[in-house]
């Protein structure tokens, strides 16, 4: 007959087990004691904390829970249960539990701050902070807790109170080596890069073997446009731990500016692998595959943008439209209302809105467009609209809805000879209120240097308006400003107000600058919103170009099947303009026979 004696000698047995690592063998050992003692309290506690740890979540919640009954008032059982529960990432249930441990002991910081854990993972970030501002309380010197109050407010965008605060835990810890990779990715995102760049080393050389340091410092060198350097940091980065997804789609945006697309999408596609709802990987790869032309592949991963955080505020704006049904490209909706909407920025509605004469065609629906305010004048010259509102105009009753940039996703567009073959798909009229001068031996160029700031690859978009300097002074051009915003200012800043003429300040919506571009024999813009508005109208068009610029304008040659009228000219060497103003001078002059 069994004693507890025996019972005794098998939990020893099982414990020392368990201290060398044996888990398996002591699980085992703890299940035969509950074969002799169904309700040993030793016995069902430990085989919650050893299935926990051999990953069986769900029996160390059953183990816990038995515990829970057998002794409701020790503290840890919850505690641990909560552990298991966040785990599995069920973090209203960690929340439950970690709050009736601290019911039973409310001066445990841990508690307080794996409560904070549970919190952030429902994203509820105000009652994380004030269960980690608990364990500080009690625990001033828990670093740990006060760098997850600095991780927040990383993420929740104040970088600065993010850096005052890992400083803090810093005066605490001063050996929490990974607080000054939290510190450089806040100057990052401050553009202070040079600060940046001294945190990272820093936590480097205190923390060789830490990848995230690696891949921060990888990301500012991005920034500052070193890719060569950004690969090594971020290949260095993956080699430490090559289980980090964002470390791939990270290393992908570097070797894309390499020129390197080929590393690039495979560098996309691993970290897609390792996170297969990683939504930059997916947006980053969807350029990948457009600017080589697979536009099937591209189209579909391009549909994750309404995943990515700067569309939330644009789906929430207008949460009337999005809370329908999205038309998919096997759906039958003719005589139905298709309500289609801009949802991006203006050069990339004037691009898209191509596809809308086909999107009707192939659906045999109604069309209602709502569109940005600025260009409901110019797209009332598209017939096949049949209902036409602006933004701030109440939307109209309809069946389905579409994004404008989702139009050649349902239109199964998967090579670029499915392009809608029309060279002037928008049109206009010359305004006769501009005074525009036609004068013999003369041309008229309209010219616009900057872009929307909050467009993407803002910095290698835009140029200063010297380059055009030649063309300015030149005796047989006359130059017509199309700059609207605060850039129009460099005008008078450079001094040209004798030499280019303004008309900006007439220019309130795109059908207006359309008018103006009518009695422009050529017009230079950077790649914005003008450039799309010149291609759409068949205006002759120079479009200077990055190095590696956005997918629709491709990676080489000087044509481009968008825009019949448009000519590229790229940069030889990134971020270098003077050899590309001077391919354009060559060109005025084979064209217009006027020497710049």
């Amino acid at each position: 007959m069994f004693t507890n004696k025996v019972v005794q000698n098998l939990l020893k047995e099982a414990y020392e087990k368990y201290k060398t690592k044996d888990l398996k063998t002591s699980k085992k050992i703890l299940e035969n004691i509950l074969n002799i003692e169904k309700n040993n309290y030793e016995a069902i506690k430990n085989l919650g904390v050893i299935n926990k740890s051999l990953g069986n979540l769900q029996e160390a919640i059953y183990y816990y829970i038995q515990a829970i009954r057998l002794n409701p008032n020790n503290a840890m059982n919850y505690n641990n249960l909560g552990n298991a529960f966040s785990e599995k990432k069920d973090y209203k249930r960690a929340i439950l539990a970690f709050s009736d441990c601290i019911k039973r002991d409310a001066k445990n910081a841990n508690v307080y701050n794996n409560l904070g854990m549970a919190y952030e993972g429902l994203n509820n970030n105000k009652r994380a902070v004030q269960a980690y501002k608990a364990a500080v309380k009690i625990n001033p010197r828990f670093s740990k807790a006060i760098n997850s109050i600095g991780v927040i407010l990383y993420k929740e965008k104040k970088y600065q109170e993010a850096i005052d605060v890992f400083y803090l835990a810093l005066g605490v810890n001063k050996n929490y080596h990974e607080l000054h990779s939290n510190i450089g990715s806040c100057f990052n995102k401050l553009k202070e890069y040079d600060k940046a760049i001294e945190s990272l080393e820093l936590s480097i050389k205190l923390l060789p073997n830490h990848s995230g340091a690696y891949t921060n410092l990888g990301n500012v060198y991005n920034k500052i446009f070193d890719y060569k350097k950004a690969s090594i940091l971020h290949e260095k980065s993956i080699l430490l731990d090559p289980k980090v997804y964002n470390a791939y789609s990270n290393v992908g945006t570097s070797y894309k500016h390499l020129g390197l697309h080929n590393k690039a999408r495979e560098s996309y596609l691993e970290a897609i692998r390792l996170h297969p709802t990683f939504v930059n990987a997916h947006f980053d790869l969807a350029s990948i595959y457009l600017a080589q032309g697979e536009f099937e592949k591209g189209w579909r991963e391009y549909e994750w943008r309404f995943k990515k955080e700067g569309m939330f505020s644009h789906i929430k704006e207008y949460k009337e439209i999005f809370s329908k049904i999205m038309l998919k490209k096997e759906m039958k909706i003719e005589g139905k209302t298709l309500l289609l909407h801009c949802e991006q920025g203006f050069g990339d509605s004037i691009m898209f809105i191509r596809f809308l004469a086909p999107l009707k065609k192939k659906f045999k629906c109604k069309i209602a467009v709502k569109c940005r305010n600025e260009l409901k004048e110019l797209f009332k010259c598209i017939k096949d609209i049949d209902i036409l509102l602006s933004r701030s105009e109440k939307t109209p009753s309809f069946d389905v809805h579409l994004p404008i940039m989702s139009m050649p996703y349902v239109l199964e567009m998967k090579d670029i000879k499915d392009l809608p073959q029309t060279k002037a798909y928008l049109q206009s009229k010359i305004n006769k209120n501009y005074k525009v001068k036609k004068e013999k031996g003369k041309i008229n160029i309209g010219i616009c240097w900057s872009a929307s700031f909050t467009g993407e690859s803002y910095d290698g978009k835009v140029f200063d308006l010297k380059y055009l300097e030649d063309f300015i002074n030149a005796k047989n051009i006359n130059i017509y400003s199309l700059q609207v915003g605060p850039e129009k200012e460099d005008i008078k800043k450079l001094g040209y107000e004798d030499k280019i003429i303004d008309l900006s300040a007439q220019l309130s919506d795109f059908s207006k600058t359309a008018s103006l571009m009518m009695s422009m024999d050529l017009v230079i813009s950077s790649d914005t919103s003008v450039a799309h508005l010149a291609g759409a109208l068949n205006i002759p068009l120079f479009i200077p170009l990055q190095k590696i610029p956005d997918w629709r304008w491709g990676n080489k040659g000087a044509n481009t099947p968008w825009y019949p009228s448009a000519l590229l000219f790229r940069q030889k060497k990134a971020r270098v303009w003077s050899d590309v103003f001077q391919s354009m001078a060559a060109k005025v002059y084979e064209d217009f026979k006027i020497k710049i």
